[in-house]
């Protein structure tokens, strides 16, 4: 639905606008990466454990906002696939460390540029203000929702 500027834009339109932009970002961005032979999803994964560090499981759950078990079953499969090691933590039995192998590393490196292709491409339309303009408005509505997550928590 078009709106000239004189019409009203809800909050709940820019919701369902935003929603679907990002819908269709990340099925872009994934085909990209996806060509190139690491979906979106193991990237991610294998992005926090570079940045991480060795790390446990239930760590890489938690910067990644993710379930233990969806962690766990994608872990497995990447495992499967030479992308990532498991190793004993050595003072905790019970406990596993997550490592990148050179496999890991290398897939990550190949989708970096056909990720960030994908990315500009998405922004073609946008001149810089624009840009600018969009940010702003994104960090606004990302510190206020941060507000309310907080409040809810106390």
């Amino acid at each position: 639905m078009k709106h000239t500027a004189s019409e009203d834009v809800t909050p709940t339109e820019i919701t369902e606008t935003l929603l679907s932009v990002i819908r269709l970002m990340r099925k872009q961005v994934d085909a990209a990466m996806f060509a190139q032979g690491l979906s979106l999803a193991r990237g991610k994964l294998l992005t926090a454990i570079a940045h991480e560090g060795t790390c446990r499981p239930a760590e890489l759950a938690l910067v990644l906002q993710q379930s233990p078990r969806t962690i766990t079953d994608a872990i497995d499969a990447m495992d499967r696939d030479g992308l990532l090691v498991r190793k004993r933590h050595p003072t905790d039995r019970r406990s596993q460390l997550l490592e990148l192998t050179e496999a890991g590393t290398q897939a990550l490196e190949q989708v970096k540029k056909p990720k960030q292709e994908a990315i500009e491409r998405l922004f073609d339309g946008l001149d810089l203000p624009a840009r600018q303009q969009l940010m702003a408005s994104l960090k606004s509505i990302e510190i206020h929702a941060l507000r309310i997550e907080e409040e809810h928590k106390g």
